[in-house]
């Protein structure tokens, strides 16, 4: 009596673990091309981490939705901690709203706006300053 009841329980146990797993999604080295608050465009450059029901499936969905509400933001709001969160909260809901899919959590692993510095523009410079001719 005390095995069988035991043996239902760890079913029991065991498949209300498999309903609530959570699937984890990784977007790495995402860039993008945002528009600056100082100076026509800026590229940018992210991590990113997903967790939640679908999410590992839906996957282009998410690619999707993360190019739609990340250039709806201006690179340096990305840089602060505020712009961060309003960033996640925006994504998240955009995904419930578009996609009827569920993102438990977002990480940002990484965010950080890419160098342009290329050797003309330095070029450039320098001849503003009168260092070449």
């Amino acid at each position: 009596m005390y095995l069988k009841l035991m043996h239902k329980f760890l079913l029991i146990l065991s498949t209300l673990v498999l309903l609530n797993a959570e699937e984890t999604f990784m977007v790495d080295d995402f860039e993008a091309t945002l528009f600056s608050k100082a100076s026509g465009t800026l590229q940018v450059q992210g991590s990113f981490i997903f967790e939640g029901r679908d999410v590992d499936i839906y996957d282009f969905k998410i690619i999707d939705a993360l190019n739609v509400v990340i250039g709806s933001f201006y690179a340096e709001d990305l840089l602060t901690s505020k712009g961060k969160e309003a960033f996640k909260t925006t994504l998240i809901k955009y995904v419930q709203e578009k996609y009827a899919l569920d993102i438990d959590t977002l990480y940002i692993q990484k965010l950080k706006v890419l160098d342009d510095t290329t050797a003309q523009k330095i070029i450039e410079a320098l001849k503003k300053e009168g260092c070449c001719k």
